[in-house]
């Protein structure tokens, strides 16, 4: 072979890693340059005919294959209609996305399983995934596992909630994985601080309706909720900008862990920017359903800063004539047994104390659970909540034991103290306890 070809070699390199789409001008241009690369005649003839081939392929068995890589790739790329994720509608890398919204869960109890850490963590936004590291000879999680959300502010308010709670008699310890470092951070879209994220929102609060919850803090510019395309109905979660930082600061203070629709609200500033997609308007897109679109609550009055409790009642109150209308709560058939006064109060509440009640509880008969309920101030302020400051909830598997249960409890001295027992509605019990971590599973 001629030692000038050889010698030209790198010369040639864009020739052979030109685009597929590069134009005829181009490939004239480079015939140009190879006039002057030292090639022999022959040789830029080869070359010549080699780029001519090369531009047929491109305009016939090329551009087809290429044309069906990029609708494959738009296809890829496409985000659902109803995605309220500012990071992925920003164009974040999946990966990156995927390793910000994930937790670390250790020091769990060896009887709850994916289900119940699922339950628990849901309370924050959309789980996307619960994964248990198992024993392969006993097929039992080690105690440890991973919980995957849909967005990142999801995973920081776990983080921030749960680390050192009580669950199943154990204090969870709530870290980031492994592979989440300051590198991953890096190349975040800057989160507005006019925004802040909202969690655990009664389904029969639409979105107008929470941006007037909202709006005593200051102009409200945007309130999307997470749509579910399936049942047109909003999944709990979403996003809340405002007009300025402070009145984001403000609510993102003052409302998390806010009793709003008998479920504690879990509030806090956004993590990353992006935009918010069209929320709930997304399912103006869908045909109108056959039946009757899904029932939301009346809109509240707006006020001052200070009457967003009364704003709140409002709401809870409409959402429970319609759940007494669709169907009337009863305690007569409850196996839920609610024990008062066990306790003084809060600094009286250790981690044994909901073992300590499955004890004696289990005298009357097996239990499924025992819950140790904390109230905040707020809470205490609700009609038809319990009134003491520490409630222990016991759920029994059958209606029989709690009845057993509170002959035995209510009026019992306990400590010193004089126990008021009294079933409790099963529908109501589930409410108050969604965000309780104090529990005792025997």
């Amino acid at each position: 072979m001629d030692s000038s070809f050889g010698n030209t070699s790198k010369d040639l390199t864009p020739v052979v890693s030109a685009d597929i789409g590069t134009t005829s001008s181009s490939n004239n241009g480079l015939l140009a340059a190879l006039a002057s690369s030292g090639l022999t005649q022959e040789q830029q003839e080869g070359v010549g005919k080699a780029l001519a081939y090369i531009q047929e392929l491109q305009q016939t068995v090329f551009k087809d294959v290429l044309d069906a890589e990029k609708k494959r790739r738009e296809e890829e790329n496409k985000v659902p209609a109803g995605t309220v994720n500012p990071g992925l509608l920003a164009g974040m890398d999946a990966r990156t996305l995927s390793v910000i919204s994930r937790i670390y869960v250790g020091s769990i109890n060896f009887e709850l399983t994916d289900e119940h850490i699922h339950r628990v963590f849901s309370e924050f936004g959309s789980v996307c995934s619960v994964s248990m590291s198992k024993d392969p000879a006993t097929g039992r999680h080690k105690g440890f596992g991973f919980v995957e959300y849909e967005v990142p502010e999801a995973a920081a308010l776990a983080l921030e909630t749960m680390n050192g709670t009580m669950l199943g008699g154990r204090q969870l310890k709530i870290g980031r994985p492994n592979n989440y470092g300051a590198s991953v951070a890096q190349g975040f879209p800057p989160p507005p601080p006019e925004r802040i994220y909202v969690a655990n929102v009664n389904r029969a609060i639409a979105e107008d309706v929470l941006r007037e919850i909202f709006a005593p803090f200051g102009t409200v510019v945007a309130c999307v909720l997470s749509p579910d395309m399936a049942t047109r109905q909003h999944r709990g979660w979403g996003f809340i900008e405002f007009a300025d930082a402070a009145a984001a600061e403000q609510a993102a203070r003052d409302m998390d862990r806010f009793l709003l629709g008998n479920l504690v609200l879990r509030v806090r500033l956004s993590v990353v920017g992006g935009p918010l997609g069209e929320g709930m308007a997304a399912l103006d897109s869908l045909p109108e359903p056959t039946e009757g679109k899904p029932q939301t609550a009346s809109p509240a009055q707006t006020g001052p800063p200070q009457q967003v409790v009364d704003m709140a009642a409002i709401v809870d109150r409409s959402i429970g004539a319609a759940a007494d209308t669709a169907q009337p709560s009863s305690t007569t058939a409850s196996s839920i047994v609610l024990l008062e006064n066990v306790v003084g109060g809060r600094a009286d509440v250790d981690d044994d104390l909901a073992a300590d009640m499955a004890v004696e509880g289990v005298k009357c008969g097996k239990i499924a659970k025992v819950v140790v309920h904390v109230a905040s101030e707020r809470e205490l302020q609700q009609t038809g909540s319990p009134h003491s400051e520490v409630s222990i909830f016991l759920q029994y598997v059958d209606v029989a034991s709690a009845k057993r249960a509170l002959e035995l409890f209510d009026g019992r001295w306990f400590a010193g103290r004089q126990v008021n027992a009294q079933l409790y509605d099963p529908d109501a019990y589930r409410v108050l306890t969604s965000a309780d971590t104090m529990v005792y599973m025997p």
